[in-house]
């Protein structure tokens, strides 16, 4: 149950002082981050140490301060904000094997609420960064120093004027990841590759009713990347309470609750093949396989979106994440 004496209790009373909550929330994040990411490049200079227990020591400390992080930011959004995540205690714990998570993206809200649901329960996710966020201030530097793996990828219309540079994007990204793969980890992405609106929904014409089309290209490339080292897909579906959902009505305590609704999708034994590739030659047979689990993600979210609508207050988690699922 929400604390009445959380801000948010007193800003449903005085609504023009939303706006004010939200900037204080932001002023919080900032100072999270700073705070975090500074002791991370403080702990760095010894990765300079090739001894197998100081990497060890640091791989476990950048572990713990990224808990530290997300857990700042939870007591902020639950103590201060109001917020309460409904998220599935039935998703297994499991530290022990490389996690790949997939998600739909209605706001970068999605983020805190997937933190919270994975936060004791799987290694909390890396994420394949773009070349161009190393710039980043502090941030940037942070996450490549955690190990965070960096993806380049080159035009169409580049690699048509430099053959030369055909494969060099995989080979990079190989590179970023020989860290991930040194002990099991997690994987995030949100692979339709934007926050999904009513109106892009409409210009893409897509097929489906509650998400975009996907952009399988970049899970295709982690596959390849890190060959037979997933073995499944953690699907993780996230749903709002309300159909207003931005990053300002969080840091403000507009957003009252999500549900987190979680499921295992066994990949096929195809995929898994060392010689399988799912980023060149069997592209086409990946993506075929991949729009047919895309579909039937998209049927159970609206199932679970007409249910919730329904009653808010129904057993999401019971009902829609028993059991695991596979698409050969």
């Amino acid at each position: 149950m929400k604390s009445e004496t959380s801000l948010l209790f007193y800003v449903r009373k005085e609504p023009l002082l939303q706006p004010v909550i939200g900037v204080v929330s932001f002023l919080f994040m900032c100072a999270n981050v700073f705070f975090w990411t500074l002791l991370v490049h403080l702990i760095s200079p010894l990765l300079l140490i090739r001894k197998s227990e100081y990497e060890a020591f640091v791989e476990q400390s950048f572990s713990r301060l990224y808990t530290g992080w997300v857990a700042s930011n939870e007591w902020w959004f639950q103590q201060v904000l109001g917020v309460h995540w409904e998220l599935d205690e039935t998703m297994k714990t499991d530290f022990d094997s490389w996690n790949l998570i997939i998600s739909n993206h209605r706001s970068w809200v999605d983020v805190f609420v997937l933190f919270a649901q994975l936060k004791g329960r799987r290694p909390l996710p890396r994420v394949f960064m773009k070349q161009a966020l190393f710039w980043m201030p502090l941030v940037g530097t942070a996450t490549y120093i955690m190990g965070f793996p960096y993806m380049k990828r080159y035009s169409k219309d580049r690699l048509k004027k430099h053959p030369h540079l055909v494969g060099k994007d995989l080979e990079t990204t190989r590179r970023s990841c020989v860290r991930l793969l040194n002990r099991p980890n997690s994987i995030m992405s949100f692979v339709e590759g934007t926050r999904f609106t009513d109106l892009k929904h409409q210009q893409q014409a897509s097929p489906y009713r509650c998400l975009l089309k996907p952009k399988a290209g970049g899970v295709g490339f982690i596959l390849q990347t890190m060959p037979q080292k997933i073995q499944n897909i953690t699907d993780i579906t996230v749903l709002y309470h309300q159909s207003s959902i931005s990053g300002w009505d969080l840091l403000c305590g507009r957003i009252e609750s999500a549900s987190v609704v979680v499921r295992e999708v066994a990949l096929p034994a195809t995929l898994l093949s060392a010689e399988y590739r799912a980023a060149d030659q069997d592209r086409e047979h990946f993506f075929t396989w991949f729009n047919l689990y895309w579909h039937d993600k998209d049927t159970r979210m609206s199932h679970q979106l007409d249910a919730l609508r329904e009653s808010p207050t129904i057993g999401l988690v019971s009902e829609f994440s028993e059991g695991s699922a596979s698409q050969e």
